[in-house]
């Protein structure tokens, strides 16, 4: 499968299940992908928990990585396609430190949401916006902690060029795909909020050098699952973050394939 077997995939998902651009939409035909699970089925949250949310957007934007293929092959899969992510830094006030896509609240000169993506994605990580292509957006989803309706917009990078760190963003990096595919590099993240006394858990990727989960873990999860590119993996491997300084990386040592739980808590 080459690149423009995954641009149509990306297509046929945004078509199934959200809304194609209007310019893309001038341009090619997009066959719907029937057979795709629905897209809220397994979420965890609905958008009636939210009071009074304020609109955001996150931008899923895919391209081909041109220095580091995926180590894990798949032939649904081209090793060179890849996803950008940022870590946010650790001075914010919602989600210190976590990985996640660039994106933000929608502001007043925003036309829409993925005008709002495309514009939070060049100020935290200067990436171009004339080398973006939107193909469309996602239905909402609800982020509880921060009372956010969140629009995923699924994007192509066209003209990649280099990237920069900003205030919000201490680290932007790609990921190719491939790696988020790999079972190996896939964990269940579980937490204890003691304020509520209660435990939760998200998928995970141990990509990048460090550990993608929350929010956008759930939303590649399901990105992947509805693209038909997912491998199976087992979800009783879990790590405990509870406490973990989300800035470190998750070593190698604490990777046990006897499926207990490894307890990150203090990990320097």
């Amino acid at each position: 499968m080459q690149l423009d077997g995954a641009l149509a995939d990306l297509l046929a998902l945004v078509h199934t299940h959200g809304t194609v651009h209007p310019d893309i939409a001038k341009r090619v035909t997009v066959s719907p992908a029937a057979t795709l699970p629905e897209y809220e089925s397994t979420w965890p949250f609905k958008l009636s928990d939210l009071v009074d949310p304020r609109q955001a957007a996150v931008l899923l934007l895919f391209g081909a990585l041109d220095d580091r293929p995926a180590t894990f092959q798949r032939t649904i899969v081209p090793q060179e396609l890849d996803v950008l992510l940022t870590q946010r830094s650790m001075a914010l006030r919602n989600h210190p430190g976590q990985v996640s896509f660039p994106g933000g609240g929608v502001e007043p000169q925003d036309d829409d949401e993925v005008d709002c993506a495309i514009r939070e994605t060049y100020e935290e990580t200067g990436v171009d916006p004339t080398g973006i292509i939107p193909l469309g957006k996602l239905p909402e989803l609800p982020l509880p902690v921060s009372n956010f309706r969140v629009t995923p917009v699924v994007g192509w990078w066209q003209h990649p060029n280099e990237m920069i760190t900003t205030e919000e963003a201490t680290r932007v990096f790609r990921v190719p795909v491939g790696d988020l595919v790999d079972p190996k590099l896939r964990v269940t993240a579980v937490a204890t909020d003691r304020s509520a006394n209660q435990r939760f858990g998200t998928p995970a990727f141990t990509v990048g050098g460090t550990l993608v989960w929350g929010f956008t873990a759930m939303i590649l999860d399901r990105v992947l699952e509805l693209l038909g590119w997912a491998e199976p993996w087992d979800p009783r491997y879990k790590i405990d973050i509870t406490g973990w300084d989300a800035t470190q990386p998750v070593p190698a040592a604490y990777f046990d394939p006897a499926h207990s739980e490894v307890d990150l808590t203090g990990h320097k």
